[in-house]
């Protein structure tokens, strides 16, 4: 019964997101004033930009990260122009220390307009958008922030709009990022990503390696991905772990929410002494410990870039793509981290089993 309500619900929403959108477009696609003085040519005229807004409302931990890109190669070019960030949840905390922000707005559930009011009195000379798709609240903020200048993916049909720039989906995502920097004028770009923690979080996690005694090797799998479907299972958590244990070096920290620690604990019974599941505190204290590993191994994309940054060798477990290209897109895109595919194909209408890998790919 719950999942025919389910199928009722999609589909009626199904029915109702375009007139939904179509109606945002005729309320909020405008812009009272076009500033040519701000534009030059098919870019961004510099010279006469003092401050930039990177929109980045999701709250995408890994989209964060692999954003940083941009905030310092924009600092390294323009030391003097105003960086802006708006981010919500975990992905706030990935750039609190980040030096090349200058200052990072929190994007609330219902706090919109009142957020957007405010950073209208800072005058932002240019607004950087990176929506596939907008919905309604999304044209509204982007309104009521009143940029001089808004620079979006594909949206030269829109009036809201100033800048459009493509997306190549057979490239890594730092390739869309590179064509947003181009039109700030930077051709010549580092595609590595950051993440800074603070001096709490290196003091956690150097007492907790301490309180943990001598590691030889450190292991950290995270079997959890945002959904049951790219999310390990507790079969395969303990035979990836039993395999990663067969080298008497390695130690196994496992990380995942709090929620998941009954079905960690219970794991780490089976598992043996060489099994540990550190208590962390945020998304930095994560970080901090995945600088700290040999090796990583996890489902989750955001872990996966969080790594990159920290230059960590890593195993990487992907679904097969579906024609998203995903694996490709959102990949490591780093010599240092080997990807490996589930082979499971999903039935029309369900969605495909990342378990269905050999571990013997695994490490």
């Amino acid at each position: 019964m719950r999942s025919l309500i389910r199928k009722i619900n999609r589909i009626v929403q199904d029915f109702l997101r375009p007139k939904r959108l179509a109606l945002g477009r005729f309320l909020w696609d405008r812009k009272q004033e076009k500033n040519e003085e701000l534009i030059e040519g098919n870019r961004a005229n510099m010279e006469k930009v003092k401050s930039i807004l990177f929109l980045r409302y999701d709250g995408k931990i890994g989209d964060i990260v692999i954003n940083t890109l941009m905030f310092r190669e924009m600092k390294k070019r323009y030391s003097d122009v105003k960086i802006g960030v708006v981010a919500r949840g975990a992905a706030s905390d990935i750039i609190k220390f980040n030096p090349y922000v200058d200052r990072i707005y929190n994007y609330e559930k219902g706090q919109e307009s009142k957020l957007a009011k405010k950073i209208a009195t800072e005058n932002y000379d240019v607004l950087i958008d990176f929506s596939e798709m907008l919905r309604v609240n999304q044209m509204k903020f982007i309104n009521l922030c009143k940029a001089k200048v808004n620079i979006g993916l594909d949206k030269k049909e829109w009036k809201l709009f100033d800048l459009s720039y493509g997306k190549d989906y057979s490239k890594h995502i730092t390739d869309m990022y590179a064509r947003v920097l181009k039109l700030l004028g930077i051709d010549f770009l580092d595609l590595s990503y950051d993440v800074f923690t603070d001096a709490e979080s290196v003091d956690r996690i150097d007492r907790k390696l301490r309180e943990l005694g001598t590691l030889d090797r450190i292991v950290i799998i995270n079997p959890y991905a945002a959904s049951k479907h790219r999310s390990f299972n507790r079969d395969k958590i303990i035979e990836i772990a039993k395999r990663v244990l067969e080298d008497p070096r390695n130690t196994i920290l496992f990380i995942g929410e709090g929620s998941r620690s009954t079905e960690i604990h219970s794991i780490i019974e089976e598992l043996g002494e060489r099994a540990k599941y550190p208590k962390l505190h945020g998304i930095l204290d994560v970080a901090e410990l995945i600088g700290r590993a040999d090796y990583v191994i996890t489902p989750d994309t955001s872990i996966v870039h969080i790594g990159v940054a920290k230059k960590v060798h890593m195993t990487a477990v992907y679904r097969l793509d579906t024609g998203d290209n995903n694996s490709v897109v959102w990949g490591p895109n780093s010599k240092l981290v080997k990807q490996v595919f589930s082979k499971d194909i999903a039935a029309l209408g369900e969605e495909a089993d990342i378990n269905m890998f050999d571990v013997k790919e695994i490490i």
